[in-house]
């Protein structure tokens, strides 16, 4: 081995060392091992991917063209946007109520183009700070000065919003633009943005009306809304959003993303995003897998899922919430559930529950779950903030009662030995004291 080559493979070992030894280092299992699992933690929600029926479909689309070009060639500056491509663009832009529609290699692609390439110098994103680490990434790489405020919170959006309008002139003079990421289902708790708060934040905050809001519907895509055109769609307020994102690797069960705006915003990001400009356009697989996903989203089968998804999700949190024992580990601090207060009144539920786990416990029940063959997924510092690592678990179309009930057995059973432990070290604690 070169000694360069050598020095930079013992400097990434050591890095992945500290990371193993912090209980952070990803190390997924093999697809031979997920294969015998039971699946909460894929976002594969209605699964149309695991189910096959998208496979169907999208062997159908195929067939209707049987002298496709597998490759798209070259980058869409060039000769990479084929018809087919121009065509579903068209077709998926009507589909959620756009003016237009670019697509994207992956959702991470498509922010990372929004928020580098769109804002210009002068403007500001005003920013939740939960949205998502590929919006970050792409504010790092833009030109516009960034100002978070706190989760979901009107209060905290307001006073941001006030004190840029107050402090900068070409704000409050409507020369400059403030931009508002924010997510229709947030991925780490499947909380559900406040919208028409926000909404009313903003109006009342800015009354030049020079802003402009984005929805990131990642998780939201294919899951709510006529035929599963997204959370916008669902309360029509497409025109209050100018910006979408519609990604396609979660309910629609395939990969890519599409960003919905207007003609001047989709010429903007051909000639000024860095991953459009300097990548291969996407390919005639990708994208007839795309529309094979949307095809049934628009059928019975997706609207049959659609509602499968959602009774499953309810069954999900009335049994748990319900039960004397999760009451009991609430009271001990060995769960919490930040949805728990929300979710009755809400008209749709996000296919994402976490569990916020007692400090240091986490793991062990991921473990747990693991061993007995239910796929979830631990989120850990950095991913949030130290002491409230969660067990992440995404409830799917076709899971089961019999399974949502065995995974809660489990959960019930590590919580119950939780529990006595901490009731004897306490009684233990307070024998000592007596002794004393």
């Amino acid at each position: 081995m070169a000694a360069g080559l050598e020095l930079l493979t013992r400097k990434l070992q050591s890095a992945l060392d500290n990371r193993d030894e912090e209980g952070r280092l990803i190390d997924p299992p093999d697809s031979a091992t997920l294969a015998e699992m039971i699946d909460f933690g894929s976002n594969d929600s209605l699964s149309l991917s695991s189910s096959g029926v998208l496979s169907t479909a999208f062997l159908c689309e195929l067939e209707k063209h049987p002298g496709f070009t597998v490759g798209s060639t070259s980058s869409r500056i060039l000769d990479g946007t084929k018809q087919y491509l121009e065509l579903i663009e068209r077709d998926l832009a009507q589909f959620h109520g756009a003016e237009s529609a670019m697509f994207f290699n992956s959702g991470y692609d498509a922010n990372v183009a929004i928020w580098s390439a769109l804002p210009q110098p002068g403007d500001f994103i005003v920013f939740d700070e939960f949205v998502h680490a590929s919006i970050h990434d792409g504010m790092r790489n833009g030109r516009a000065t960034t100002v978070s405020y706190e989760h979901n919170d009107c209060v905290s959006l307001r006073n941001c919003l006030k004190e840029i309008h107050d402090q900068n002139s070409a704000v409050s003079n409507g020369e400059q633009i403030i931009f508002l990421p924010l997510e229709s289902f947030y991925s780490v708790d499947g909380d559900i943005a406040p919208v028409h708060e926000l909404i009313q934040v903003v109006r009342d905050a800015l009354p030049r009306g020079n802003y402009v809001l984005s929805m990131d519907e990642a998780h939201s895509n294919g899951v709510v809304g006529p035929n599963g055109s997204g959370f916008i769609c669902h309360y029509g307020l497409e025109r209050e959003f100018p910006i979408r994102l519609q990604t396609c690797g979660k309910g629609l069960g395939s990969t890519g993303a599409l960003v919905l705006a207007n003609e001047t915003v989709k010429v903007s990001l051909l000639n000024y995003a860095r991953n459009i400009v300097f990548s291969t356009a996407p390919s005639f697989l990708t994208v007839s897998a795309v529309r094979a996903g949307y095809n049934l989203l628009a059928s019975q089968e997706g609207e049959k899922r659609r509602h499968q998804l959602q009774e499953n999700l309810r069954y999900f949190y009335q049994s748990l919430t319900a039960s004397s024992w999760w009451k009991e580990a609430k009271q001990q601090g060995i769960f919490s559930l930040s949805t728990e207060e929300t979710w009755r009144r809400e008209p749709f539920l996000a296919p994402i529950i976490a569990l916020v786990v007692q400090p240091g416990k986490a793991r062990d029940l991921t473990q747990r779950l693991h061993q007995i063959k239910f796929w979830v997924n631990l989120v850990n510092f950095p991913l949030v903030p130290k002491g409230k690592d969660r067990i992440r678990i995404v409830i799917h179309a076709d899971n089961t009662r019999d399974q949502i009930q065995a995974i809660m057995r489990v959960i019930r059973g590590w919580a119950r030995e939780q529990m006595e432990h901490d009731g004897k070290r306490v009684g233990d604690a307070k024998n000592e004291r007596l002794r004393s």
